[in-house]
């Protein structure tokens, strides 16, 4: 890595939110166009523009809702992973310069290439603007702990599991303050490689037909038993799934009636391979049956996870008030968060698990799974609530039982034959 000329002469100018940059290449180190590849000397994926700009917005909203509190009069922030320091710098022009950013990366090649950056937009960032670091993430966040130093926000974003990072991050964020996680060991939490998850979140997992949620549960409740141990719990403020990652941003608070809460929101999922029944319960097993009680047949588990809700609508609704007042050259995935954003405040109001219409219909042996809008209308007839998720294109959320709902489609079904 110390030949940094080498590197710096494959290096190219991209443009994102309004800030030109240098980076590798990232067609030369894909095979798909969408999952890079590890040799990619210092990671940038044209792809997670809409991770980076929703994240963006969520801190933008969080420093509005904060402005009040004094510790969050200039928020400090932690970019653990920086790589090309493309967030950092969008941050830094994008919150209006009330921040104090640390632009760390573990990769020396990492912070070379945020000093040509930095160089490039002179114009509205200088050096002494974002303080860079070198080290490992988990060392860091022991490092600003043990210094008292603490963060407002504290950004996650690794390549693979985020789990070694969380427990560290959480002693280094001030109370009240927020961390941003991101996962992309998918297969792990959506429980495609079972054992993995066991060690790794100490979870068990469950391949379901709404595995991305139980994925965004899994590393909730995997936050919120780190968190515990020292006092504090979590308050799921967004989680979303999206491509080939989920992010959740966490608020940390104390007390043990918190945690208590945390705990009421703990607990495990019940599902039916056969026929698609789902439950959750809270984290006392003995009220657990391991039969489906509509056909009978074994039913899969996963947990222990968040059964609660996934957002906060207060902050949902914060950031899509600060979207809507921002422009699409500064975000350019401003109407596809601004749709997906609408979605989550509509689709938490429901239990744990999304129906998939297609998997639902592919099963019944028939097809309306494009039939949305007028599907979610007939259960509301019934008396029901329903709702799109922004996790599948073709599921909902609902309350109605799996039974009903499958007489439904039925019934749709005919209508459209005859």
């Amino acid at each position: 890595m110390e030949d940094f000329e080498t590197y710096f002469q494959q290096l190219i100018i991209n443009e994102e939110g309004g800030i030109r940059f240098y980076s590798f290449d990232s067609k030369k180190f894909s095979n798909t166009g969408v999952a890079l590849k590890k040799s990619m000397p210092v990671f940038y994926n044209p792809i997670q523009e809409f991770n980076r700009s929703i994240t963006l917005i969520a801190y933008k909203a969080f420093q509005q809702i904060s402005e009040s509190d004094k510790n969050f009069e200039i928020l400090k922030i932690c970019d653990s992973m920086a790589a090309s320091g493309i967030r950092s710098i969008r941050l830094f022009k994008f919150l209006n310069k009330h921040v104090q950013i640390i632009a760390n990366d573990l990769n020396p090649l990492a912070l070379k290439i945020i000093q040509k950056n930095l160089a490039l937009n002179s114009d509205i960032i200088t050096k002494s603007d974002i303080e860079l670091l070198n080290q490992d993430a988990h060392f860091l966040f022991e490092d600003l702990q043990n210094k008292r130093n603490y963060q407002s926000i504290i950004d996650i974003d690794p390549f693979g599991t985020p789990n070694i990072f969380i427990e560290s991050a959480i002693k280094a964020v001030f109370l009240e303050g927020l961390i941003g996680i991101t996962a992309t060991d998918t297969a792990v939490l959506f429980g495609v490689r079972p054992s993995a998850c066991l060690r790794k979140y100490n979870i068990k997992s469950l391949r379901s037909t709404f595995l991305k949620e139980v994925g965004l549960r899994i590393l909730l409740y995997y936050a919120a038993s780190r968190a515990h141990p020292h006092m504090n719990y979590i308050e799921p403020m967004l989680s979303f799934s999206s491509d080939h990652y989920i992010r959740v941003f966490i608020r940390i608070h104390k007390g043990k009636t918190g945690i208590n809460k945390n705990y009421k929101n703990s607990g495990y999922i019940f599902w039916c391979r056969k026929c698609d029944w789902r439950m959750s319960i809270g984290m006392d097993l003995h009220e657990a049956s391991f039969f489906c009680p509509i056909c009978q047949s074994k039913v899969d588990y996963g947990g222990p996870l968040w059964i609660g809700s996934l957002n906060n609508p207060e902050f949902v609704t914060e950031c899509i008030r600060t979207l809507e007042n921002s422009e699409i050259s500064v975000i350019p995935s401003k109407k596809k968060i601004l749709k997906i954003l609408n979605i989550i405040l509509s689709e938490d109001k429901f239990p744990p698990g999304y129906y998939d219409l297609h998997k639902i219909c592919d099963m019944l042996g028939i097809s309306v799974a494009k039939k949305t809008e007028l599907i979610l209308e007939s259960i509301r007839n019934l008396g029901y609530n329903a709702a799109r998720t922004h996790i599948e294109p073709r599921a909902i959320k609902s309350n109605i039982p799996i039974e009903q709902l499958k007489k439904l489609l039925i019934d749709f079904h005919k209508k459209i034959v005859i």
